[in-house]
């Protein structure tokens, strides 16, 4: 596979393992990664990453900290 290929493949690495991408841009990027074991790996590692920080445990942060975040947040946006 060329260069460009794999270039694409990567582009398109999360949404391919989010399952973002419309049926023919899936079909190519699954033929370039079953013939790049580079690519290949790559989706390995990123989909491996994505399952251990979907098994972490969540927590929210402190109510006050969340209303100085927010704060920020819209002050940001005002003066934008």
């Amino acid at each position: 596979m060329s260069g460009k290929s794999c270039e694409e493949a990567l582009d398109r690495l999360y949404e391919y393992i989010d399952n973002e991408l419309p049926p023919e841009d899936v079909r190519r990027v699954a033929e370039h990664l079953e013939n790049c074991t580079n690519c290949d790996a790559e989706r390995r590692v990123n989909e491996r990453i994505k399952e251990l920080v979907a098994a972490c445990p969540k927590e929210e942060a402190p109510n006050d900290l969340r209303a100085r975040v927010l704060a920020v947040i819209a002050e940001a946006r005002q003066a934008g």
